[in-house]
């Protein structure tokens, strides 16, 4: 007799692993029918162990072991496919079940014993051309504009094409598979697949039966899960807009799906490529740490044709009527800037106004004289926070650090009446509104749109009517196609009030994003015209910057030269005070910091985060870096936490 242990593939259970017996052995990583509340589930096999010998361990379980319903004939997924899964769930320290939950798309399970036919069918004639995956998987970077990616694109499928081989072009999401596809599968149409699950189950289907069945090399457009589709031939995977916060999950479980796919494809022997127009500051710096090779030399260049303008120091302040002062009123655009709007409406010419998401108060002004409260080291505006334990208020800058107490005066005027102000995506519709009451206006964020076709809807308007206004956050970036003659970023000073590490990279991304929708004029407003990210932009060289910004990653231990682990803890205050004490003796030889999230409460409920910096050669795996591996130690300690506690691993950011 066998035990089997069985890891079932439904969701809503939080017991990882079961265990069943059979009379037969199976091998592990088959695929099994089991029986589980009275409804027939598949699972993965993990182990398998012959107890014919120990009868009496059987005999001392608590409960009566069920039998295997049925070993599925020749499993449908790559065995490198589990393989990283099981590498994933050691690198984010997740069992393993929540990451085969969220790495394999509902309808593979679903629809299990239709595709396993036409797969294995297949089978036979796929291995047969298979080439040998004992060469070194080869990690590639390549960072220059979508104009030149699509060209190479173009080559690289052709040439893989020729050899019989596959491409899977990963994206993070939907909008981001539908204008790749476009781009690239003029002329090979019958041999492009994209998925994704936005799609309905039944077309989901007929795509995976499509994939598997062509004899044909072919190129598929789809979001990460979509590698467990069973297709032999891809030895190419291009992980595409690679600094898309998209590809790490919001909700539990917290996967980085950039670090899974770069697992996989170092399992199955694909060459792996990291695209984009401008990569995140630690892939870039693995250039060097892991010795990643380049495509071609990483480009710098904004490669932006048109004319870049800097406006907005001390202009709001010298602007102002007497009239403006006295109803103390703020302009959001400054007097050149409205100039420049007037001149694209009169002319039929479209823009576009880049605004923060609503209800961010991102700056303190003077009620006296419209100036901004700003650091007195690096002039980026300070945010007026409230301490956790004194509950002091305290001006604090996100760009560089430095503090300054509420008690601060104007600059200008030496006034105490001071106000924060958000300068959000609302804000800028209404000041617009008024100042251009005959213009079309429209508004593109996630809270004016929940729908993809809403979004297409008013991009579409927007299009059709020469000489209106869109006022849009990022996300109007992915909908916006064709070149704008006028782009503006409002309150870009606002943008360093955001609290993340990896704030300059995400503006620099913003403003590459902008430039790249843009066709004539680009307006930066700013009060600091000495900002190192617009003087970049200027030059049209951001080498410099990108190595001084790695270079201070590297002196204060930020990623990739240290690895963060985040724990986060949501309760009561009771459980909260316990909760830190706990961790604080439970993680003590790892220097644990232990803070409040940048929302101190949530429903009532206290969040406390703990951050761990620990050597990369102590939470590293050899798929992703040489001389690697998990401490063990610390492993068993994060998969020992109960349920209660959220771990991630490489966040995003620390509030």
């Amino acid at each position: 007799m066998k035990i089997v242990t069985v890891i079932p593939f439904q969701k809503g259970i939080l017991k990882e692993e079961f265990t069943y017996f059979s009379a037969k052995n199976i091998e592990n990583g088959s695929i099994v029918s089991i029986s589980m509340r009275n409804k027939k589930n598949l699972g993965l096999v993990i182990s398998c162990e012959d107890v014919s010998k120990e009868k009496s361990i059987i005999k001392n379980m608590s409960y009566n072991l069920k039998k295997i319903d049925e070993v599925k004939d020749k499993s449908i997924f790559k065995k490198e496919f589990f393989e990283s899964i099981i590498s994933a769930s050691k690198y984010f320290a997740i069992k393993k079940k929540l990451i085969i939950s969220s790495l394999i798309p509902s309808i593979l399970i679903e629809e299990y014993d239709e595709i396993s036919k036409i797969k294995n069918k297949k089978k036979i004639k796929i291995d047969i051309e298979k080439n040998s995956n004992n060469l070194k998987t080869e990690k590639l970077l390549f960072q220059t504009n979508l104009i030149d990616r699509i060209s190479f694109y173009k080559t690289l499928i052709r040439g893989s094409f020729a050899e019989k081989k596959s491409v899977f072009m990963l994206l993070p999401t939907e909008k981001d598979i539908e204008n790749f596809s476009e781009l690239l599968s003029k002329g090979i149409e019958k041999f492009t697949f994209s998925i994704h699950g936005g799609l309905s189950k039944n077309k989901q289907l007929e795509k995976i039966k499509e994939i598997i069945n062509c004899d044909h090399p072919i190129l598929i457009f789809a979001t990460t899960p979509y590698l467990s589709i069973p297709r032999e031939d891809i030895k190419t995977i291009i992980l595409e807009h690679e600094s898309s916060n998209a590809y790490k999950t919001i909700k539990k479980p917290n996967i980085d799906l950039r670090i899974f796919a770069e697992i996989f494809a170092f399992k199955t022997g694909a060459k792996f490529i990291l695209s984009d127009s401008f990569l995140r500051f630690e892939t870039v710096a693995r250039k060097e740490i892991d010795n990643l090779n380049e495509i071609y030399p990483l480009s710098f260049k904004v490669n932006f044709e048109g004319e870049i303008k800097i406006l907005g120091k001390n202009e709001a302040v010298e602007k102002l009527t007497k009239e403006d002062l006295e109803k103390k009123k703020f302009k959001i655009l400054t007097t050149a800037t409205i100039n420049e709007i007037k001149k694209s409406i009169d002319k039929k010419e479209n823009v576009f106004i880049f605004a923060l998401r609503k209800g961010l108060a991102a700056t303190t002004i003077c009620r006296d004289c419209n100036e901004l409260v700003i650091c007195d080291k690096c002039l980026a505006p300070v945010v007026l926070y409230q301490t956790k334990d004194t509950k002091k208020r305290i001006f604090v800058c996100n760009k560089c650090g430095a503090e300054k107490k509420s008690e601060t005066t104007c600059s200008k005027c030496g006034s105490w009446n001071l106000m924060p102000l958000g300068i959000g995506t609302d804000t800028v519709y209404e000041e617009v509104k008024k100042l251009f009451p005959k213009t079309e206006i429209f508004k593109l964020d996630k809270k004016t749109v929940k729908t993809t076709n809403k979004a297409e809807k008013i991009i579409k308007e927007f299009q059709k009517n020469p000489g209106s206004i869109i006022i849009g956050t990022e996300m109007a970036l992915f909908y916006l196609k064709e070149k704008i003659p006028l782009t503006i970023i409002s309150a870009f000073d606002s943008l360093w009030s955001i609290t993340n590490f990896r704030m300059s990279e995400k503006i620099i991304q913003i403003i590459i994003s902008i430039l790249s929708k843009t066709e004539k004029q680009f307006i930066v407003e700013t009060k600091n015209e000495e900002d190192e990210i617009i003087n970049a932009v200027k030059i049209d060289n951001l080498v410099s910057f990108v190595r001084d910004e790695i270079k201070d990653r590297e002196n204060l231990g930020y990623p990739p030269f240290k690895r963060f682990i985040k724990i986060s803890f949501l309760g009561s205050k009771t459980e909260t005070a316990n909760a830190k004490k706990f961790l604080s003796e439970n993680f003590k030889e790892y220097n644990p910091e232990i803070f409040s999230g940048f929302l101190s409460k949530f429903k009532d409920k206290f969040i406390t985060n703990v951050l761990i910096k620990i050597e990369l050669k102590n939470w590293s795996l050899p798929e992703l870096s040489h001389n690697s591996k998990i401490n063990e130690i610390l492993s068993q300690k994060l998969f020992s936490l109960p349920i209660q506690f959220s771990i991630n691993i490489d966040p995003e950011n620390l509030i």
